[in-house]
């Protein structure tokens, strides 16, 4: 397969203010999963159909993430989130447009961010999909309140999206949606839940720290931050000892 890969000016960064949105991007109506998932292991994602790596100018704080789920094991704070929402019923079906999630996504967009959506553009981005993708439904007796969208892959899952009724914003749906993803990649055998990108200075992204282990892609490399941290104290420690010698 012959992809043809385009430098792209994206606009206004969605996540730093004054920044500019720079990527590698291509385009393709389908793509292997093992393609995907390499290309996500060297930092690309995708949006519908189009698959990006992004290539900011003087900017490298988008770093992608991804949880160890085998190795993951719930914060208190998660524990009780889980607990909440024991009462949904959760269900999941290869990705598929119907009126009810369009609806909940319509809702979420105008309430959560402020943006209008048609539904060309819901389709778009997250119903026409390259690779196998499945909708994860949240339902409260009768009543959808979430959706998730998820990629399933060879050797991991990879979250593309959660949209939630906002009258629920106590449960902390986007919380749970991610522990039932780690949970589904369990369940499926997969090792790793990959969040997308991390953002440092982007409060809205802190959340996606507190699910450990994790593991962040720095120089093309994926660090455990929590290892690394460890090893950088313990030769400080080190050099200490030799310094109080």
């Amino acid at each position: 397969m012959e992809l043809e890969l385009f430098e792209a000016n994206n606009g206004n960064c969605p996540y730093l203010e004054g920044k500019q949105w720079h990527s590698y991007t291509f385009k393709t109506g389908k793509l292997d999963n093992n393609i995907y998932e390499s290309l996500l292991t060297i930092g690309f994602r995708r949006s519908g159909r189009f698959f990006y790596k992004n290539n900011c100018p003087g900017c490298n704080e988008c770093v992608a993430i991804r949880v160890r789920v085998n190795e993951f094991n719930q914060t208190r704070s998660q524990r009780r989130t889980w607990a909440k929402n024991r009462d949904l019923a959760i269900t999941w079906h290869p990705v598929d447009f119907d009126e009810e999630s369009y609806a909940l996504y319509q809702h979420y967009s105008v309430q959560k961010h402020g943006s209008e959506t048609t539904e060309a553009n819901y389709w778009d981005f997250l119903i026409n999909s390259a690779v196998d993708t499945i909708m994860m439904k949240y339902c409260l007796g009768d009543r959808l309140i979430g959706i998730g969208w998820v990629d399933v892959l060879p050797r991991s899952l990879s979250s593309v999206y959660f949209a939630y009724d906002l009258e629920f914003s106590k449960r902390r749906l986007g919380i749970y949606s991610v522990l039932k993803e780690i949970e589904l990649a369990r369940d499926m055998g997969r090792s790793f839940l990959h969040l997308g990108f991390w953002v440092d200075r982007c409060q809205a992204m802190s959340y996606k720290q507190q699910f450990n282990p994790h593991e962040l892609l720095i120089n093309d490399v994926w660090t455990d931050p929590i290892r690394q941290s460890f090893a950088l104290s313990s030769e400080d420690r080190s050099v200490r000892g030799k310094l109080v010698e």
